[in-house]
Protein backbone atom coordinates (compact mmCIF):
# COMPACT_ATOMS: atom_id res chain seq x y z
CA UNK A 1 0.00 0.00 0.00
CA UNK A 2 0.86 3.32 -0.57
CA UNK A 3 1.81 5.97 2.15
CA UNK A 4 1.24 9.68 3.10
CA UNK A 5 4.21 11.71 1.03
CA UNK A 6 7.65 12.42 2.89
CA UNK A 7 7.04 8.48 4.55
CA UNK A 8 8.72 5.01 3.67
CA UNK A 9 6.38 3.01 0.96
CA UNK A 10 5.27 0.32 3.21
CA UNK A 11 3.76 -3.00 1.91
CA UNK A 12 0.95 -3.89 4.90
CA UNK A 13 0.03 -7.08 5.18
CA UNK A 14 -2.61 -8.80 7.70
CA UNK A 15 -1.27 -10.69 10.64
CA UNK A 16 -1.71 -15.02 10.69
CA UNK A 17 -5.19 -15.36 11.19
CA UNK A 18 -4.20 -17.55 14.66
CA UNK A 19 -7.27 -19.05 16.85
CA UNK A 20 -6.74 -16.98 19.06
CA UNK A 21 -6.40 -13.64 16.64
CA UNK A 22 -9.55 -14.58 15.65
CA UNK A 23 -11.37 -15.10 18.89
CA UNK A 24 -10.11 -11.31 19.51
CA UNK A 25 -11.70 -10.14 16.27
CA UNK A 26 -14.89 -11.86 17.08
CA UNK A 27 -14.94 -9.95 20.63
CA UNK A 28 -14.27 -6.48 18.86
CA UNK A 29 -17.05 -7.41 16.04
CA UNK A 30 -19.68 -8.24 19.04
CA UNK A 31 -18.25 -5.21 21.38
CA UNK A 32 -21.72 -2.69 20.47
CA UNK A 33 -20.18 -0.23 22.58
CA UNK A 34 -17.00 0.46 20.97
CA UNK A 35 -15.37 0.67 17.80
CA UNK A 36 -12.32 -0.76 16.41
CA UNK A 37 -9.28 -1.42 13.52
CA UNK A 38 -6.87 -3.50 13.29
CA UNK A 39 -3.07 -1.94 13.09
CA UNK A 40 -1.60 -3.52 10.43
CA UNK A 41 2.04 -1.98 11.16
CA UNK A 42 1.44 -3.49 14.94
CA UNK A 43 -0.76 -6.43 13.56
CA UNK A 44 -2.84 -5.75 17.02
CA UNK A 45 -6.46 -4.57 17.47
CA UNK A 46 -7.21 -0.80 18.61
CA UNK A 47 -9.75 0.99 19.97
CA UNK A 48 -10.80 3.60 17.21
CA UNK A 49 -10.93 6.53 19.92
CA UNK A 50 -7.10 5.62 20.90
CA UNK A 51 -5.48 5.86 17.78
CA UNK A 52 -7.83 8.68 15.84
CA UNK A 53 -4.56 10.62 15.46
CA UNK A 54 -2.40 8.40 13.88
CA UNK A 55 -5.06 7.04 11.66
CA UNK A 56 -5.24 10.52 10.37
CA UNK A 57 -1.65 10.56 9.70
CA UNK A 58 -1.38 7.17 8.37
CA UNK A 59 -4.88 5.94 7.32
CA UNK A 60 -3.60 2.92 4.98
CA UNK A 61 -2.03 1.52 8.32
CA UNK A 62 -5.38 1.08 9.92
CA UNK A 63 -8.33 -1.39 8.40
CA UNK A 64 -11.96 -1.47 9.87
CA UNK A 65 -13.49 -4.65 11.53
CA UNK A 66 -15.78 -6.48 9.43
CA UNK A 67 -19.17 -4.65 10.56
CA UNK A 68 -21.47 -6.85 12.89
CA UNK A 69 -24.46 -5.17 13.88
CA UNK A 70 -27.73 -6.13 15.92
CA UNK A 71 -29.71 -6.66 12.83
CA UNK A 72 -26.84 -8.97 11.66
CA UNK A 73 -27.57 -10.89 15.24
CA UNK A 74 -31.11 -11.02 14.84
CA UNK A 75 -30.98 -12.30 11.21
CA UNK A 76 -28.12 -15.02 12.57
CA UNK A 77 -30.57 -15.95 14.78
CA UNK A 78 -33.93 -16.13 12.33
CA UNK A 79 -31.49 -18.22 9.96
CA UNK A 80 -30.59 -20.91 13.09
CA UNK A 81 -33.85 -21.26 13.93
CA UNK A 82 -34.95 -22.10 10.39
CA UNK A 83 -32.53 -24.73 10.75
CA UNK A 84 -33.79 -26.58 13.77
CA UNK A 85 -35.45 -29.96 13.17
CA UNK A 86 -37.25 -29.91 16.62
CA UNK A 87 -40.54 -28.57 16.30
CA UNK A 88 -40.76 -28.07 19.69
CA UNK A 89 -38.27 -25.13 20.23
CA UNK A 90 -38.17 -24.19 16.54
CA UNK A 91 -41.82 -23.01 17.21
CA UNK A 92 -40.42 -21.55 20.74
CA UNK A 93 -38.35 -19.85 19.29
CA UNK A 94 -39.83 -18.32 16.37
CA UNK A 95 -42.75 -16.66 18.74
CA UNK A 96 -39.81 -15.18 20.52
CA UNK A 97 -38.68 -13.74 17.25
CA UNK A 98 -42.20 -12.60 16.49
CA UNK A 99 -42.67 -10.85 19.99
CA UNK A 100 -41.13 -7.54 19.71
CA UNK A 101 -39.99 -7.58 23.04
CA UNK A 102 -36.36 -8.42 25.28
CA UNK A 103 -35.80 -10.13 21.63
CA UNK A 104 -32.13 -11.32 22.47
CA UNK A 105 -32.84 -11.78 26.16
CA UNK A 106 -36.00 -13.88 25.51
CA UNK A 107 -33.92 -15.80 22.67
CA UNK A 108 -31.12 -16.89 25.64
CA UNK A 109 -33.64 -17.59 28.12
CA UNK A 110 -35.25 -20.19 26.02
CA UNK A 111 -32.00 -21.53 24.77
CA UNK A 112 -30.72 -21.91 28.27
CA UNK A 113 -33.23 -24.55 29.22
CA UNK A 114 -31.58 -26.61 26.92
CA UNK A 115 -28.02 -26.47 27.03
CA UNK A 116 -27.24 -28.84 23.74
CA UNK A 117 -29.27 -26.55 22.08
CA UNK A 118 -27.84 -23.30 23.51
CA UNK A 119 -23.97 -24.84 22.81
CA UNK A 120 -25.75 -25.65 19.41
CA UNK A 121 -26.44 -21.99 18.76
CA UNK A 122 -23.41 -20.29 20.04
CA UNK A 123 -21.37 -22.79 17.57
CA UNK A 124 -23.80 -21.63 14.77
CA UNK A 125 -23.44 -17.72 15.19
CA UNK A 126 -19.73 -18.76 15.80
CA UNK A 127 -19.65 -20.22 12.41
CA UNK A 128 -21.42 -17.32 11.04
CA UNK A 129 -19.11 -14.98 12.10
CA UNK A 130 -16.38 -16.42 11.39
CA UNK A 131 -17.15 -17.11 7.62
CA UNK A 132 -17.79 -13.06 7.84
CA UNK A 133 -13.95 -12.36 9.11
CA UNK A 134 -12.94 -14.96 6.63
CA UNK A 135 -14.40 -13.59 3.53
CA UNK A 136 -12.79 -10.27 4.60
CA UNK A 137 -9.50 -11.73 5.26
CA UNK A 138 -10.05 -12.77 1.35
CA UNK A 139 -10.56 -9.24 0.02
CA UNK A 140 -7.05 -7.82 1.62
CA UNK A 141 -4.89 -11.01 1.66
CA UNK A 142 -4.43 -13.09 -1.26
CA UNK A 143 -1.79 -15.03 0.36
CA UNK A 144 -5.01 -16.06 2.60
CA UNK A 145 -7.18 -16.48 0.09
CA UNK A 146 -4.90 -18.92 -2.28
CA UNK A 147 -4.24 -20.88 1.73
CA UNK A 148 -7.94 -21.49 1.80
CA UNK A 149 -9.12 -22.84 -2.31
CA UNK A 150 -10.50 -26.29 -1.46
CA UNK A 151 -10.99 -26.48 2.05
CA UNK A 152 -13.61 -28.90 3.32
CA UNK A 153 -16.44 -27.17 5.45
CA UNK A 154 -16.27 -28.48 9.21
CA UNK A 155 -18.51 -31.17 10.50
CA UNK A 156 -20.86 -29.03 12.40
CA UNK A 157 -22.00 -31.29 15.44
CA UNK A 158 -20.69 -34.04 16.33
CA UNK A 159 -17.92 -33.15 18.64
CA UNK A 160 -20.83 -31.40 20.38
CA UNK A 161 -23.20 -33.71 20.94
CA UNK A 162 -20.27 -35.58 22.61
CA UNK A 163 -20.34 -33.23 25.39
CA UNK A 164 -23.76 -32.83 26.49
CA UNK A 165 -24.78 -36.86 26.27
CA UNK A 166 -23.25 -39.47 27.67
CA UNK A 167 -23.65 -43.25 26.28
CA UNK A 168 -24.38 -46.81 28.00
CA UNK A 169 -25.00 -50.49 27.62
CA UNK A 170 -26.86 -50.51 30.45
CA UNK A 171 -30.37 -50.46 30.22
CA UNK A 172 -32.30 -51.94 33.21
CA UNK A 173 -33.08 -48.90 34.85
CA UNK A 174 -33.87 -47.17 31.91
CA UNK A 175 -36.57 -50.00 30.09
CA UNK A 176 -39.66 -48.02 31.74
CA UNK A 177 -38.84 -44.66 30.02
CA UNK A 178 -38.25 -46.87 26.65
CA UNK A 179 -41.99 -48.33 26.88
CA UNK A 180 -43.28 -45.19 27.42
CA UNK A 181 -41.45 -43.81 24.44
CA UNK A 182 -43.12 -46.49 22.26
CA UNK A 183 -46.50 -46.28 23.89
CA UNK A 184 -46.53 -42.40 22.84
CA UNK A 185 -45.74 -43.20 19.04
CA UNK A 186 -48.14 -45.85 18.59
CA UNK A 187 -51.06 -43.87 20.27
CA UNK A 188 -50.19 -41.14 17.92
CA UNK A 189 -51.20 -43.53 15.68
CA UNK A 190 -53.86 -45.10 17.20
CA UNK A 191 -55.32 -41.78 17.75
CA UNK A 192 -55.72 -40.59 14.04
CA UNK A 193 -58.94 -42.39 13.60
CA UNK A 194 -57.90 -43.70 10.60
CA UNK A 195 -57.65 -47.49 9.74
CA UNK A 196 -54.34 -47.89 7.91
CA UNK A 197 -52.40 -46.22 11.12
CA UNK A 198 -54.23 -48.73 14.08
CA UNK A 199 -52.68 -51.84 11.84
CA UNK A 200 -49.40 -49.43 11.77
CA UNK A 201 -49.67 -49.12 15.63
CA UNK A 202 -50.07 -52.90 15.91
CA UNK A 203 -46.66 -53.56 14.02
CA UNK A 204 -45.33 -51.09 15.78
CA UNK A 205 -46.37 -52.68 19.06
CA UNK A 206 -44.76 -55.62 18.06
CA UNK A 207 -41.47 -54.71 17.30
CA UNK A 208 -41.53 -52.81 20.71
CA UNK A 209 -42.15 -56.07 22.44
CA UNK A 210 -39.20 -56.75 24.51
CA UNK A 211 -37.32 -60.10 24.11
CA UNK A 212 -34.53 -61.77 26.47
CA UNK A 213 -31.92 -61.23 23.59
CA UNK A 214 -32.31 -57.28 23.59
CA UNK A 215 -29.41 -55.34 23.69
CA UNK A 216 -29.06 -51.42 24.47
CA UNK A 217 -27.72 -47.94 23.97
CA UNK A 218 -29.27 -45.59 26.17
CA UNK A 219 -28.48 -41.86 25.94
CA UNK A 220 -28.29 -39.78 29.07
CA UNK A 221 -27.98 -35.59 29.74
CA UNK A 222 -25.17 -34.50 31.80
CA UNK A 223 -27.85 -34.36 34.80
CA UNK A 224 -28.24 -37.93 34.19
CA UNK A 225 -31.85 -37.42 32.47
CA UNK A 226 -33.32 -40.33 30.22
CA UNK A 227 -32.77 -39.11 26.36
CA UNK A 228 -33.25 -41.33 23.62
CA UNK A 229 -32.66 -45.31 23.32
CA UNK A 230 -31.75 -47.70 20.19
CA UNK A 231 -32.34 -51.45 20.69
CA UNK A 232 -30.82 -53.95 18.88
CA UNK A 233 -30.54 -57.70 18.28
CA UNK A 234 -27.51 -60.26 17.63
CA UNK A 235 -28.73 -62.52 14.74
CA UNK A 236 -26.08 -64.52 13.30
CA UNK A 237 -22.66 -64.22 12.86
CA UNK A 238 -21.57 -61.01 10.73
CA UNK A 239 -25.32 -59.71 11.15
CA UNK A 240 -27.66 -57.56 13.77
CA UNK A 241 -30.95 -55.89 13.47
CA UNK A 242 -31.71 -52.52 15.19
CA UNK A 243 -35.00 -53.42 16.22
CA UNK A 244 -36.54 -50.11 17.27
CA UNK A 245 -35.14 -46.63 18.87
CA UNK A 246 -36.28 -43.58 20.32
CA UNK A 247 -35.52 -39.83 20.79
CA UNK A 248 -37.62 -37.74 23.75
CA UNK A 249 -39.28 -35.11 21.66
CA UNK A 250 -37.27 -32.25 23.65
CA UNK A 251 -34.02 -33.68 22.29
CA UNK A 252 -34.77 -34.33 18.58
CA UNK A 253 -33.55 -32.40 15.52
CA UNK A 254 -30.01 -31.89 17.82
CA UNK A 255 -28.00 -35.28 15.83
CA UNK A 256 -28.70 -37.47 19.32
CA UNK A 257 -29.86 -40.21 16.76
CA UNK A 258 -26.77 -39.88 14.49
CA UNK A 259 -24.64 -40.03 17.90
CA UNK A 260 -26.01 -43.47 19.37
CA UNK A 261 -26.44 -44.97 15.34
CA UNK A 262 -22.07 -44.03 15.23
CA UNK A 263 -21.19 -45.45 18.42
CA UNK A 264 -23.43 -48.63 17.73
CA UNK A 265 -21.44 -49.10 15.05
CA UNK A 266 -18.55 -48.77 16.38
CA UNK A 267 -19.06 -51.21 18.92
CA UNK A 268 -20.67 -53.88 16.66
CA UNK A 269 -17.57 -53.41 14.42
CA UNK A 270 -15.63 -54.69 17.21
CA UNK A 271 -17.60 -57.57 18.00
CA UNK A 272 -17.18 -59.00 14.05
CA UNK A 273 -20.76 -57.79 12.74
CA UNK A 274 -20.62 -56.81 9.36
CA UNK A 275 -24.49 -56.15 8.20
CA UNK A 276 -26.93 -53.95 10.51
CA UNK A 277 -30.72 -54.44 9.22
CA UNK A 278 -32.49 -51.23 10.34
CA UNK A 279 -35.95 -51.49 10.65
CA UNK A 280 -38.22 -48.49 9.63
CA UNK A 281 -41.74 -47.91 10.24
CA UNK A 282 -43.92 -44.21 10.79
CA UNK A 283 -42.31 -41.42 12.57
CA UNK A 284 -38.71 -43.54 12.22
CA UNK A 285 -38.95 -42.92 8.32
CA UNK A 286 -37.67 -39.23 9.15
CA UNK A 287 -33.95 -40.68 9.58
CA UNK A 288 -33.97 -42.60 5.96
CA UNK A 289 -32.08 -40.02 4.43
CA UNK A 290 -29.18 -40.18 7.25
CA UNK A 291 -28.51 -43.42 5.36
CA UNK A 292 -28.49 -42.48 1.57
CA UNK A 293 -24.50 -42.06 1.22
CA UNK A 294 -24.15 -45.60 1.74
CA UNK A 295 -26.32 -47.04 -0.81
CA UNK A 296 -28.39 -49.14 1.85
CA UNK A 297 -29.59 -52.55 0.15
CA UNK A 298 -33.75 -52.57 0.66
CA UNK A 299 -34.93 -56.02 1.97
CA UNK A 300 -38.49 -55.20 2.35
CA UNK A 301 -41.45 -52.36 2.03
CA UNK A 302 -44.58 -51.42 2.38
CA UNK A 303 -46.71 -49.30 0.42
CA UNK A 304 -49.54 -47.55 0.93
CA UNK A 305 -51.45 -46.63 -2.51
CA UNK A 306 -55.39 -45.54 -3.14
CA UNK A 307 -57.24 -48.49 -4.65
CA UNK A 308 -59.29 -45.67 -6.44
CA UNK A 309 -56.49 -43.64 -8.34
CA UNK A 310 -54.99 -47.05 -9.31
CA UNK A 311 -58.35 -47.93 -10.97
CA UNK A 312 -58.24 -44.82 -12.86
CA UNK A 313 -55.40 -45.20 -14.04
CA UNK A 314 -55.28 -48.61 -15.41
CA UNK A 315 -58.65 -47.83 -17.71
CA UNK A 316 -56.76 -44.39 -18.77
CA UNK A 317 -53.13 -45.55 -19.48
CA UNK A 318 -51.46 -48.21 -20.95
CA UNK A 319 -49.39 -50.03 -18.38
CA UNK A 320 -45.93 -51.85 -18.19
CA UNK A 321 -46.11 -55.87 -16.78
CA UNK A 322 -43.19 -55.51 -14.92
CA UNK A 323 -44.13 -59.49 -13.37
Amino acid sequence: MDTNKGTPNINYRLPPLSDEFLYQIIFCMEDQANEYCLDLQEGVLSQVVFVEQRRKESPERFLELPEWYPSDGFRTMEKFVSTLRNPIYRERLREVLQSGKGVFRQFKDVLHEQPPLERLWYFYKDKEIRRRIYLWYERHDEAFRLSRMGEAPDDPTTELIKEDFILSSEAEAWLGAMDSLGDRAIHRLSDTGRQVDALLARQLQDAWMRQPEDCHLVALSTSGNFTGFLRYRLLSEGVANLVCFGVEDEYQGLGLFRYLFDTLCEKLAKLGVRELIVSLAADALKVEPMFEPVAPVALTQQILLSIPRWSDLSVNTEMDAFV
